[in-house]
């Protein structure tokens, strides 16, 4: 009984929270437009009766958040076609140089910016390799990943350039530490950035095979893993408008 009760814990647990998540952002997206859309409904008279099990209420709900996701598609389809004509190029600069002038308002408009441009526009991977350092002390080793080579090594002008590594907690990785080392402290390894994370997440359980390798082998096996971002070959954004 204890291993069919896992079996479908395994079965359904990816499926509600996939449920759980589409339904958040759905109605993230809606409930600000819900009004309007059912008042235009009410002019029209339409949907004024239930159907099956449904109230008039909820069908008008429904039909609602349907035609506000519908409009936003299009919105957003229409925003980035006229975005590629240069005169709205040039008014989204303007855009652009008020928000950053406004007190407050151009700190969370530029964090914002730099995160989605990281996201959809970015060429190059957010993180280089995946290491082992020794962390939380020396006698222990962490699962981390380089995102930056050529730090000055502050500390000593004439040492060589310190390495920051992300030490992602698990099973959240989107928290977690930000560590400075040499590169005789890392244990370079030859697995994806992919398989890192789901060790990450499932708390070790789904740990690949890995071997210890250079920093050139693990380079190489970077490059051959790098694929450019398709988000940012169809959307044609780069750095700046």
């Amino acid at each position: 009984m204890k291993k069919y009760l896992i079996t479908g814990l395994v079965i359904l647990l990816p499926l509600a929270l996939t449920i759980i998540l589409v339904t958040f952002i759905f109605n993230l997206l809606t409930a600000p437009f819900v009004d309007f859309a059912e008042d235009i409904l009410n002019y029209f008279g339409l949907f004024s009766s239930g159907f099956l099990f449904f109230t008039a209420h909820e069908m008008k709900l429904a039909i609602s958040k349907l035609m506000i996701l519908v409009f936003l598609f299009f919105f957003t389809v229409t925003l980035g076609a006229l975005a590629r004509w240069y005169l709205i190029r040039y008014l989204l600069k303007v855009w652009d140089f008020i928000l950053h002038r406004i007190p407050f308002v151009s700190t969370i408009y530029k964090v914002s910016q730099d995160v989605i441009k990281t996201i959809f526009a970015s060429d190059t991977n957010s993180f280089k390799q995946v290491v082992m350092v020794p962390f939380p002390h020396a006698d222990s080793y962490s699962l981390g990943l380089v995102t930056r080579d050529d730090l000055p090594a502050l500390h000593d002008p004439n040492g060589p350039p310190l390495i920051a590594v992300f030490v992602p907690t698990t099973p959240n990785p989107t928290s977690g530490f930000l560590i400075t080392y040499e590169e005789k402290d890392l244990i370079y390894l030859d697995i994806k950035i992919e398989d890192a994370f789901k060790c990450i997440l499932s708390c070790g359980v789904l740990l690949p095979a890995f071997n210890r390798v250079s920093k050139e082998e693990a380079l190489a096996l970077l490059e051959k893993n790098k694929t450019r971002n398709p988000l940012a070959e169809l959307t044609g954004i780069k750095e700046g408008l």
